[in-house]
């Protein structure tokens, strides 16, 4: 029963859209019949439910999460464990992760092809403008639409640590009163349409009104927004801010490719650990 609840807690969580990892014993020889699985449930916070019947395994799989957890790019996998009598067992840990949320400040048609596009990646997307005839279904499919000005944003909008927000009001004041909510928010990255002086010229004028902001919290503002790729069409600007965004969420610099040894991150890894582990 214990298991089972380790069990209806992911499901849960997944349909809550939380962070969450369901470890489970894995008894290959055993028919599924006659086999009651060991389960645990860790919560992003490392709650952990049910048992996975050793306790030095559970701690192990506890680290495990807790590494998964905080890493950009983590996936489910069976790790091997050693029992202290010499043998194995074997745990599948099952990560789920929200999709992360690309959250769009402005509904002018430059910010189609971006809703378009970030809809096209799967990701999750919301247009927030308070302008229904342009923060429309028409414009917008698919996309989650808020209707809000900028002194309804704290009421109206839910931002998390998943979330990657792009402004792009065309409107230096509502830029500036969008900042004001996105930089205190806990958005992974605030991307700013605009060349840099225009980033400049709103921080002071903010700062002039006595609104200031953190050095963490200015690390995550990006302003020019995107990758250098030349881009001129709302097309091109879309696709350089959503590539920038994906390379941020991989852990990359969205630099070429030509010349590298290894086009994926993990396979770099790998080989480093491999060359490490034949030095010692």
């Amino acid at each position: 029963m214990y298991n089972e609840k380790a069990f209806n807690t992911w499901l849960a969580y997944i349909d809550a859209k939380k962070p969450c990892i369901l470890a489970t014993v894995l008894q290959k020889d055993t028919p599924k019949s006659d086999y009651e699985p060991k389960r645990m449930f860790i919560s992003k916070d490392m709650m952990s439910i049910g048992s996975l019947g050793n306790t030095s395994v559970e701690q192990q799989v506890i680290e495990v999460a807790r590494k998964k957890f905080n890493e950009k790019s983590a996936s489910s996998e069976t790790k091997i464990f050693s029992l202290e009598d010499g043998k194995e067992i074997h745990v599948f840990i099952d990560l789920f992760m929200p999709p992360i949320q690309v959250m769009i400040f402005g509904a002018g048609h430059d910010a189609i092809p971006v809703a378009k596009y970030s809809n096209a990646l799967g990701l999750q997307t919301t247009v927030v403008d308070a302008r229904p005839a342009f923060n429309s279904e028409e414009n917008f499919p698919g996309t989650n639409r808020i209707i809000a000005r900028e002194n309804e944003l704290e009421e109206k909008v839910m931002i998390d640590e998943r979330t990657y927000v792009v402004v792009m009001n065309h409107h230096i004041k509502k830029d500036q009163d969008t900042l004001k909510f996105v930089l205190k928010s806990d958005a992974l990255y605030v991307g700013v349409l605009g060349p840099r002086s225009r980033r400049v010229r709103m921080l002071e004028e903010l700062q002039d009104e006595g609104v200031t902001f953190t050095e963490k919290e200015l690390q995550k503002m990006h302003s020019p927004i995107g990758l250098d790729i030349g881009a001129s069409t709302p097309e091109e600007i879309a696709i350089s801010i959503l590539g920038e965004i994906i390379a941020i969420r991989n852990g990359h610099t969205g630099g070429f490719l030509i010349g590298e040894e290894y086009i994926h991150r993990d396979s770099k890894e790998r080989k480093e650990k491999e060359n490490n582990m034949n030095i010692s």
